[in-house]
């Protein structure tokens, strides 16, 4: 399997990646995304798309079982998978692990991405994720990096 921080230089490589120019979670520049979950076609929030293109990749660089990448088009939906597949699950609570950059995050708001960087002093971490904003929403138009609080999380993942 690769490591942690292949699968941030990928969710890297795609910041700055936007849907089309309505903002319809549609457009070519995310078929891709879309593409790689068992959902299919178009018009449909895409974060969970983004980080199950991303894995994939990752997985297809490294020594990762195809079978146990995600394909879920819910962000909730990847706490599933993860528990199913026996990765560590953990909470933002004090005496769980800190998160690590490869992480994948889960927010309550149902949203997610992959933490790219740890505490700043201004944001408990960093995350890359897909259909966020200049704002920060969970239904937004790119691939951007975003500073968010232990608060906002509903679990982490970790895969390595």
């Amino acid at each position: 399997m690769g490591k942690a921080d292949d699968l941030v230089a990928i969710a890297k490589g795609e910041i700055g990646t936007e849907e089309d120019a309505a903002h319809t979670n549609r457009g070519g520049a995310i078929k891709k995304y879309q593409e790689s979950t068992n959902l299919g076609g178009q018009g449909w929030p895409w974060c969970a798309a983004f980080v199950d293109w991303c894995v994939q990749v990752w997985a297809t660089a490294g020594d990762f079982e195809v079978e146990k990448v995600p394909r879920t088009a819910a962000a909730f939906g990847l706490i599933d998978w993860a528990e199913a597949n026996h990765y560590q699950v953990f909470g933002a609570n004090e005496g769980d692990p800190d998160p690590q950059p490869g992480d994948i995050v889960v927010y309550e708001f149902s949203h997610c991405g992959i933490v790219s960087k740890g505490e700043d002093g201004e944001f408990d971490f960093y995350a890359i994720e897909g259909n966020t904003n200049r704002s920060g929403g969970r239904d937004g138009y790119e691939v951007a990096e975003r500073g968010r609080s232990y608060a906002a999380v509903k679990k982490f993942i970790r895969l390595v």
